[in-house]
């Protein structure tokens, strides 16, 4: 890799020190690698500071927000698409019969991936007193009116992958997490990636807010997928640098890795081609490609058909099938109260290694 250098690696970690010192972040982990190989995993600052300080590592575990999307949701339905169990073409009337009525009949399990559906972006449950009550929300989603006809308009909406979350279970009779561990996870050695992680895990989780008095370390910051009981189609994924390069790593080699093959390499293709009917949108199954989000993902100097996500908490992956890399950027931003901005800093680091490839 003749533009990994050790120069490159002095501006990343000066460019992470430069963004902590300046109070947009507590803490950063970052890995950046090959389809092969990790060229470069560390970790930067702090994963809590209040109520107690604590230095964040490499092992770290982060609470991955919206990249539950691309590193759970998506790739279950499109194992399940894979395995001939459903469809991404049909209606979701077909997986749930309930969600029906005017133009809801002609939104395809594809339209909710690609964010096309017409579905409003959110709706806050925990604040409409529905924690704990996953029928209700999953009743109340399938009841919204859309805010526009399916294939007209881009709106991103955690609403619609709430519904393929729930559209997983139904199809596989596993929740979410199960499937996923069954799966992907298990298959690929990805240990300390699951949904609602065990007591034992929280104080090597990443923390975010204050919540009931509390700081919330190893349990989901979302509200909606707290009040859906930390398992959604949406978000409530935890996740470690070490892992997520292995699902990037399998991703880059079309679905396969250390002789596992999760996916066939047509269902990676089509996870990661542009699947959006609208204009001057690209996103994939899922996956980001061209939109109002990816720059914070790939900033603006990766060429279009590198995808990944990012994730609200401050997490994002993206992974560049040109040049068979991928770059994992982990940080608590929202610690301790949700007032930091690392947008210029996640741009900064990501035109710092395309221009290391790309010139």
């Amino acid at each position: 890799m003749r533009w990994w250098t050790k120069e490159l690696q002095r501006k990343l970690e000066q460019t992470i020190q430069t963004a902590i010192a300046e109070g947009q972040t507590p803490g950063v982990v970052i890995s950046v690698g090959t389809e092969g190989k990790v060229l470069y995993l560390s970790a930067f600052g702090k994963r809590r500071e209040v109520p107690s300080p604590q230095l964040m590592r490499v092992d770290t575990i982060f609470d991955l927000a919206s990249v539950t999307k691309v590193a759970a949701t998506a790739p279950a339905i499109c194992l399940l698409w894979q395995k001939g169990k459903l469809d991404i073409h049909e209606p979701v009337k077909r997986y749930l019969p309930e969600f029906s009525g005017g133009h809801k009949d002609k939104v395809t399990l594809l339209n909710l991936l690609t964010h096309t559906s017409g579905l409003p972006a959110f709706k806050n449950y925990l604040k409409m007193g529905l924690k704990g009550n996953y029928e209700a929300i999953i009743a109340d989603i399938c009841r919204t009116p859309l805010k526009a006809p399916p294939n007209k308009v881009f709106i991103y909406s955690d609403l619609g992958f709430i519904l393929l979350g729930e559209i997983v279970r139904r199809v596989s009779g596993l929740d979410l997490n199960e499937f996923c561990r069954r799966q992907i996870y298990l298959p690929l050695q990805m240990r300390q990636t699951r949904f609602n992680p065990p007591k034992s895990w929280h104080k090597k989780c990443a923390a975010t807010e204050w919540r009931d008095n509390q700081m919330t370390q190893g349990i989901v910051h979302d509200p909606n997928a707290y009040a859906l009981g930390g398992v959604a189609g949406h978000s409530g994924l935890f996740s470690m640098a070490y892992d997520l390069a292995r699902f990037c790593q399998m991703m880059l080699r079309e679905g396969e890795l250390d002789g596992v093959r999760i996916f066939e390499p047509e269902i990676v293709r089509a996870m990661r081609t542009n699947q959006s009917p609208v204009d001057g949108i690209q996103r994939g199954l899922g996956f980001d490609l061209q939109s109002p989000y990816s720059p914070q993902m790939k900033g603006e100097k990766f060429p279009i058909g590198v995808f990944g996500h990012t994730g609200y908490t401050g997490t994002s992956l993206a992974i560049d099938p040109f040049a068979k890399i991928f770059v994992i950027l982990l940080t608590n931003r929202v610690h301790p109260d949700d007032k930091r901005n690392i947008a210029t800093f996640r741009k900064s680091i990501a035109n710092l290694i395309a221009s290391a490839i790309y010139g």
